[in-house]
């Protein structure tokens, strides 16, 4: 047979033999490493869990009073977030909307109550604290402790939305340090000419007042047998509408640490003493008519609501 000379198939079984074989160690080296990414994923995974468990066991507070604290400071933060980033994007955007500015605000209180309101009951507000200290549902040092709370989580809402919009607020037109620029943290008076010190005080006493009435009545289970979540999206609301009733003066802050907080850090940011000494020294009424418009609204809804129920209802 010469050299050259072919079997006609025999060499073609040869070839389809060899590849045979080499596609089958192929799928077998795939399948281990396969399996082996497998095995590591899963240990990697559990490992992952074993540390996050082990951290969730180590972070644990047992202490009533610190997890309230921070129930309400997280609560505050992701509250005020959702505001102050609301007011950022009127601001700054060419689509004003007040209405926008009114849902943020209320939505992020309701969603925020959603959060921590098992915790801490979601005050997220001094004068709310303030109204509960009156009827001795907390006492004054968990008053105290809240309010702390709240302070600091408006601080770090302040804060977050700062460096979020931080590129708009460096080149906004106005200048960073403008009055328009701080009016996105703090309340001021829409126009200090046309409106009094002695009404923009009442405007924040009265519409506090209707925002703590608001909440006793939602929350008394003897006038709303509400669930908590129907609870917290009244409440959320409530004060969507004061906003949208009472916004025009001088902002509806209804909370003094939601104002004072985020003042301080735009005159710690580079505003220096603008936020305070602005508008003929304003700064001192979204802190002061809140509380006593809380303590009003106290004794309105006791006055006429809660001190007549029967007996037997209590």
């Amino acid at each position: 047979m010469p050299a050259n000379s072919r079997i006609p198939f025999v060499n073609d079984y040869d070839e389809i033999d060899e590849d045979s074989q080499s596609n089958k160690f192929s799928m077998i080296s795939q399948s281990f490493y396969q399996l082996n990414s497998t095995i590591k994923s899963s240990w990697l995974i559990r490992t992952w869990s074993n540390i996050i468990s082990r951290l969730n066991v180590i972070l644990t507070v047992r202490n009533p009073n610190l997890r309230e604290f921070l129930a309400e400071l997280f609560g505050t933060f992701f509250f005020i977030s959702f505001g102050l980033g609301s007011v950022a994007q009127w601001t700054f955007s060419g689509y004003k909307s007040f209405l926008a500015v009114n849902l943020s605000f209320g939505l992020g209180l309701a969603l925020a109550i959603l959060v921590v309101g098992r915790i801490s009951g979601g005050h997220l507000n001094p004068a709310v604290s303030l109204s509960m200290l009156l009827l001795g549902r907390i006492s004054f040092v968990k008053l105290l402790l809240f309010t702390l709370a709240q302070f600091i989580g408006s601080f770090m809402a302040a804060a977050m939305i700062f460096f979020v919009y931080f590129s708009h607020i460096q080149n906004y037109k106005d200048g960073m340090y403008s009055m328009a620029t701080a009016g996105i943290f703090a309340t001021y008076p829409s126009d200090i000419r046309s409106t009094s010190t002695g009404n923009m005080f009442f405007d924040q006493f009265f519409s506090t007042s209707l925002f703590i009435i608001t909440i006793l009545g939602v929350t008394d289970k003897r006038n709303n047998d509400l669930a908590n979540e129907h609870s917290a999206f009244l409440i959320g609301i409530s004060l969507t509408a004061i906003g949208m009733s009472f916004g025009l003066n001088c902002g509806f802050a209804v909370n003094p640490t939601r104002d004072l907080a985020p003042r301080i850090f735009t005159s710690i940011a580079g505003w220096g003493s603008l936020p305070f000494t602005a508008c003929n020294y304003f700064f001192w009424i979204p802190i002061v008519a809140p509380f006593i418009g809380s303590i009003f609204g106290t004794l309105l809804y006791g006055l006429f609501i809660s001190n007549h129920w029967p007996s037997e209802q209590y």
